[in-house]
């Protein structure tokens, strides 16, 4: 596309994106480039497991029921949800000729994924016997490849030899599916993944934070995802997405979704029936891990790259990105954002798995407010430096093309529209220092698994990437040698 001067290309996905519904992440995903793996993670997996005592959290299945139709259930609660725009899926159908369906794993605003069981696997073939399929809604754009599809063939085909590739989890395959009504509907095809990350560490932590035990293997995983995120900015994708919903954790063993499908016969999903289309509630508990063997065969992927954006273009690239409580300052500044948009996005992420709670506070109950947001980055942070004022100030003049709607419904065509801004006077002052919290700071609000003799390195760890100006942020190569990463305190082991 050309544009005229001062003049920054929405893309369409982002458009329809911003003004849908939060997604609930599915489980689902993993890189099909086994060739490629040859990070040695279960010896990096085995030697911290050894500091650890052993710990085990049970968790049973749902009970199978009947559920009123008045209640809403997974999809249903999508903002404008239209059931007529989601395939009716079904335990039993087989999709492709090939692929059938066993159990719903997750659903989103514009898809369901589902457990299938691949009838085409055999001893003969390296394909794999079970398969999550995200089977997308009919009203994605028609006349362009679902941008989803477009990068894990991208991530997949991408002339590198790094080992991170095999981090990441994307499309292995995509096919077409029609429904009973005629709706035409895109199946991606991949490999199944256990759990989300936050389930992971209430599983074998047994609490909604990290506890200092099981900081070796936290530190072990870090390391693991920091590989990944290497070899998707070098590749020059930037993820725009990560959070702990987005992180996935490999199964032990197959046999604990053989399991899982053994159980879907004494224990079917609940489900709802209005007129000729039932909706079932996700059944994704795949039970207990059974002690520290089983964990060292798992490690963290990175999953869920819909909403990737290659920076491999001429920009700026302006528009809007990443969940909210996420924005790095130049996102909301409109200053342009890059690799290292991801870089601040992760160390939000790590602190919230360490913390169990994220570290911008603004209460759920209220809509987001980046003025706000910025308040609280001022006190965590440090004063907003100048230079930083003045390329927002520069960077009014340019203009998304499209316009974008924002949270109040307006036509938005910058940054300062969008998130209410502008934020500094004529003389570069905030405008609103009453909003400060200034008794807040990263080192009172350490959290509680980090050992006293830990506290200055990890602080250290959590500033490499939670910078104001994005060029002084560490990159994931620098940081995944961190000496944090390396250091294992006496309460850890």
């Amino acid at each position: 596309m050309t544009l005229g001067p001062h003049k920054a290309a929405v893309p369409h996905r982002i458009q329809r994106l911003l003004t849908a519904g939060r997604s609930r992440s599915p489980f689902y995903f993993e890189s099909h480039t086994r060739h490629l793996f040859h990070m040695p993670l279960r010896p990096l997996v085995s030697s911290v497991l050894g500091r650890m005592k052993s710990s085990s959290v049970s968790h049973s299945n749902p009970v199978p029921e009947t559920l009123p139709t008045d209640v809403l259930v997974d999809e249903e609660s999508v903002p404008r949800y239209k059931p007529e725009v989601f395939y009716p899926a079904n335990p039993g159908d087989v999709l492709n000729g090939r692929f059938k369906l066993l159990a719903k794993l997750g659903w989103g605003t514009s898809s369901t994924v589902w457990l299938a069981r691949d009838n085409e696997c055999n001893r003969w073939t390296k394909s794999n016997k079970f398969v999550a399929i995200k089977i997308c809604t009919c009203d994605s754009p028609q006349n362009e490849s679902p941008h989803e599809l477009d990068i894990s063939i991208y991530l997949s085909t991408a002339k590198s030899k790094h080992r991170g590739r095999a981090i990441l989890g994307t499309a292995i395959e995509s096919f077409g599916v029609d429904s009973p009504t005629g709706s035409s509907h895109l199946a991606l095809v991949f490999k199944p993944m256990r759990e989300p990350l936050w389930l992971f560490r209430r599983r074998i932590m047994g609490q909604d934070k990290a506890t200092r035990p099981w900081m070796p293997l936290v530190k072990g995983y870090i390391q693991i995802l920091l590989e990944g995120l290497e070899f998707l900015h070098e590749v020059h994708v930037v993820h725009t997405d990560l959070k702990l919903d987005n992180i996935m954790v490999t199964f032990e063993d197959q046999s604990v979704i053989e399991e899982f499908v053994q159980g879907q016969i004494y224990s079917p999903m609940a489900r709802k029936t209005i007129g000729n289309r039932t909706v079932y509630r996700c059944h994704n508990n795949f039970g207990a891990i059974d002690g520290r063997e089983a964990l060292k065969n798992m490690y963290p992927k990175i999953t869920d790259f819909g909403l990737a954006q290659r920076v491999d273009t001429p920009g700026p690239h302006i528009h809007p990105i990443q969940p909210d409580d996420c924005h790095a300052p130049e996102v909301i500044l409109g200053v342009g954002w890059s690799c290292s948009a991801d870089i601040w996005n992760f160390g939000i992420m790590i602190w919230d798995f360490l913390a169990g709670h994220g570290l911008f506070q603004q209460s759920d109950s209220r809509p987001y407010s980046p003025v706000e947001h910025l308040a609280e980055m001022i006190a965590l942070l440090g004063p907003v430096p100048p230079i930083l004022v003045q390329r927002e100030r520069d960077m009014r003049q340019w203009q998304w093309s499209p316009k974008v709607r924002n949270a109040r419904g307006e036509l938005s065509s910058n940054a300062a529209d969008f998130y209410g801004g502008p934020f500094f006077t004529s003389k570069g002052e905030f405008i609103r220092n009453d909003l400060v919290p200034y008794t807040r700071s990263l080192r009172s609000e350490i959290p509680d698994c980090i050992p006293e003799d830990e506290a200055d390195c990890f602080l250290k760890f959590m500033r490499r990437m939670l910078c104001w100006l994005p060029e002084e942020r560490a990159t994931a190569k620098e940081l995944k040698n961190d000496p944090w990463l390396k250091h294992y305190s006496r309460n850890e082991e």
